[in-house]
């Protein structure tokens, strides 16, 4: 959707902030200060770096307080002035002040895994001197063969240690920092306070300006031919007439065409479905076919799907050369009636489809093309064409009722209530994708006050645009909780037509900090996150089954909007420079390394091709890294650099061809993520990784990793061996132990 709405969307909407806390790091730095060893007499520089640490940590007590208040000023000043440069700037520095305090952390965290991994080994050793033996069960050996004992035991090269804890020097060097920009940002927001007390006293107030330009390539979701719609609101006479035209013989034999026309939201895709999926239709056609299309029209891959579809399963077609394969379309068609959906079509490319199907000779083809652009159907006739524009303001009112009220009769709720209902529904242009978010939003509190504040929003004042509904899916993003906003913006980090996993998605969110566990609570972050989830989807954000789902187009858009260029999906040709804000990267071809040497707070790289990996990650842009996904099937050296990324805690490698892994990966304590092809050989440390909760090694179905057994097979010469998961505590779902001797093991991840 392009219009000067998203624009003025971009300034109304600050990127999401993660709660910005000292008390964490506070914490962590008491607890390093008292374990650290007390300097001997004679060496005043340890003394003295003690004692700065001590005095900065009082610093960062006093300034604890006045964080928290930043932030809420921050806000009140940006809700009265949404244009106000000097204080998104103040957001975006407090933001930058967020990730500094959040790598500390993470640096404080790392050391004391290290520390953690030293004193188990250390026990270990002294376990190593006597036979474990278990009441009840079956003994089993946990030492190691002589020749894997000995590198056991040792403790990590002394290189490793040194560059991997931090000296007294660089922690109160870093301190220093962050109190220097808390105090900076302080300093300026008083005089932003004092210069708005001067604005009210002269009766001035700040004026929305929709000058700032933002431009916005177009997200899209992938669909299929299900459909989560019980019911469709006001189509009734669109579906009735779709049936007519679909059961109507056809005058000439040629293919017959229905394009469904109308804005993003307007329900062409759920119509599509609705008459896909009818008794009539199904028992009409012999095939019927329903091909996603998307901005990136690609006529080999749409020709092979309904090849695919319309071929007896032990005839499919493995071809890819476009002659044969429409020769075999053809072939399957002749005499047959064939139903194909054309779904979220951009260009008029897709009308090079009609050539073979208007040779095949089948008894019947009709085809139904949704768009947004009418423009694109060109020549075709135009007769049949169903547009889609907002509902009736009946049925309109009883779809806004269903989703706002959902079991609950509106009738027993004040006619206030309904009345400002009512002018809600005014805003929203009939748009059924609007009624269901900001129905749902409303839904979350049935009373006056909350339904006024949706209704006097100030993002109701940015439309720029009749038909315009950016500024009604925005309140839905508003309106949300911050930690619940980080997630959703993340999700446009994906690339397009991906299924979201849930499990998966939790762990994205958990690496890059934006779910916590609760103190007062035995949940854990990946229960947390699992009601994030679930929040997210209620909201009709996420638009999906219980464990996955799929991203509107729309809802893409707006994350895209809110992230200011936090997120960066790169593409050769159309991507000429990378933004120095952006944490996210998503590299879908070979990049420039001079594109992101300016950047130095990436949390997320995705690479689907690589060529030196050595240098690309010793970049100071990387080093702060939390997610690292590789892509690339050419791949088969472990990238040694990877061992240097101390934050790092999802490591995927799975679509590479890797070998070996080397005995450095042990050292990354805070891995909760590992996805590799199934090594020749273990490293010996591996059982280092105390940390890891997921560990996957298996080729096949992604859902395996979450859903189903890691199968750990027990060989000695390869370094598989039951010792090196004694100390994986923290590992989740079930594990299956094979080939312990005579007989086999079988038992739960906690069991071990």
């Amino acid at each position: 959707m392009a219009s000067a709405t998203l624009s003025a969307l971009a300034g109304a909407l600050l990127s999401p902030l993660r709660d910005v806390s000292l008390e964490k790091l506070i914490d962590y730095l008491w607890d390093h200060l008292s374990s650290s060893p007390s300097p001997s007499p004679s060496s005043d520089e340890a003394e003295k770096q003690q004692q700065q640490l001590k005095d900065s940590l009082k610093e960062l007590e006093d300034a604890k307080l006045n964080v928290k208040a930043m932030q809420s000023r921050i806000m009140k000043l940006f809700e009265k002035h949404k244009q106000n440069e000097r204080v998104v700037g103040l957001h975006n520095k407090l933001k930058d002040v967020g990730y500094d305090i959040q790598d500390l952390e993470s640096e404080m965290e790392y050391m004391e895994l290290e520390r953690k991994v030293e004193e188990i080994n250390n026990a270990d050793q002294e376990a190593d001197t006597t036979t474990s033996r278990f009441s009840g069960k079956r003994s089993f050996p946990f030492r190691l063969p002589t020749g894997f004992l000995s590198k056991k035991k040792r403790r990590l090269p002394a290189s490793s240690q040194s560059s991997s804890l931090s000296t007294d020097d660089d922690i109160v060097r870093q301190v220093t920092s962050i109190i220097k920009q808390i105090n900076s940002i302080e300093s300026k927001l008083k005089d932003e306070i004092k210069l708005e007390e001067w604005f009210d006293q002269i009766k001035l107030n700040g004026v929305y300006d929709p000058r700032e330009q933002h431009h916005f390539t177009k997200n899209k979701r992938v669909t299929t031919s299900s459909t989560n719609e019980r019911k469709i609101y006001g189509r009734n006479d669109e579906i009735q007439r779709l049936i007519r035209f679909l059961r109507r013989s056809n005058a000439n034999g040629n293919p017959s065409v229905v394009p469904i026309v109308g804005l993003g939201g307007m329900g062409k895709t759920a119509l599509a479905q609705t008459v896909f999926n009818t008794i009539q239709i199904e028992n009409h056609f012999d095939k019927k076919a329903w091909i996603y299309v998307s901005d990136n029209f690609d006529r080999v891959r749409i020709t092979k799907e309904m090849v695919d579809i319309i071929s007896p399963t032990d005839q499919r077609c493995s071809t890819t050369s476009l002659d044969l394969l429409e020769r075999e379309l053809k072939r399957h068609l002749a005499g047959r009636k064939l139903l194909l959906v054309l779904d979220d079509v951009w260009s008029d490319e897709w009308q090079q489809l009609l050539a073979p199907l208007q040779s095949a000779q089948a008894q019947a083809i009709k085809i139904i093309v949704t768009c947004r652009d009418p423009k694109i159907l060109g020549s075709v006739d135009k007769g049949d064409k169903i547009i889609l524009e907002g509902l009736s303001d009946r049925d309109y009112w009883s779809l806004f009722v269903n989703c706002a009220f959902a079991k609950n009769n509106p009738d027993s709720y004040s006619q206030e209530l309904r009345d400002i209902g009512k002018c809600i529904v005014r805003k929203l242009k009939g748009s059924p994708l609007a009624a269901k978010t900001v129905g749902k939003l409303l839904g979350r509190s049935l009373t006056e006050k909350h339904w006024k504040d949706v209704l006097e929003s100030d993002l109701w004042k940015l439309e720029t645009d009749a038909y315009d509904i950016m500024p009604a899916l925005a309140l839905s993003y508003y309106h949300l909780p911050q930690h619940l906003q980080l997630c959703f913006v993340f999700c446009s980090m994906l690339p397009k037509n991906y299924r979201y996993h849930m499990d998966e998605l939790i762990c994205l969110w958990i690496a890059n900090g934006y779910i916590h566990e609760s103190g007062s609570s035995s949940q854990t972050m990946n229960d947390i996150g699992e009601e994030y989830y679930h929040e997210l989807q209620e909201m009709c954000l996420f638009d999906g089954s219980y464990y996955d789902f799929l991203m509107h187009d729309l809802m893409r858009d707006l994350a895209q909007i809110v992230s200011h260029g936090e997120i960066c999906i790169y593409e050769s040709g159309k991507n000429k420079k990378i933004s120095k804000n952006v944490r996210h990267l998503y590299v879908k071809d070979l990049i420039d390394l001079e594109l992101v040497c300016e950047t130095n707070n990436l949390r997320t790289l995705v690479l689907e091709r690589v060529n030196d990996m050595s240098v690309f990650l010793n970049l100071e842009a990387f080093k702060r890294i939390r997610v690292l996904v590789i892509n690339d099937a050419n791949m088969q050296e472990f990238p040694n650099a990877i061992c240097h990324l101390q934050h790092l805690q999802y490591l995927d490698l799975w679509e590479t061809c890797i070998q070996s892994i080397p005995e450095s990966l042990c050292e990354l304590y805070q891995l909760r993520v590992l996805k590799l092809p199934p090594p020749q050989i273990l490293p010996s440390l591996f059982h280092n990784l105390i940390n890891l909760q997921y560990w996957h090694m298996h080729r096949g179905n992604r859902k395996i990793f979450y859903e189903g057994t890691l199968i750990y097979n027990v060989e000695r010469e390869r370094g598989y061996m039951i010792s090196q998961v004694r100390n994986m505590n923290k590992l989740r779902g079930a594990l299956s132990i094979m080939q312990l001797g005579e007989h086999q093991q079988y038992g739960r991840s906690d069991e071990i």
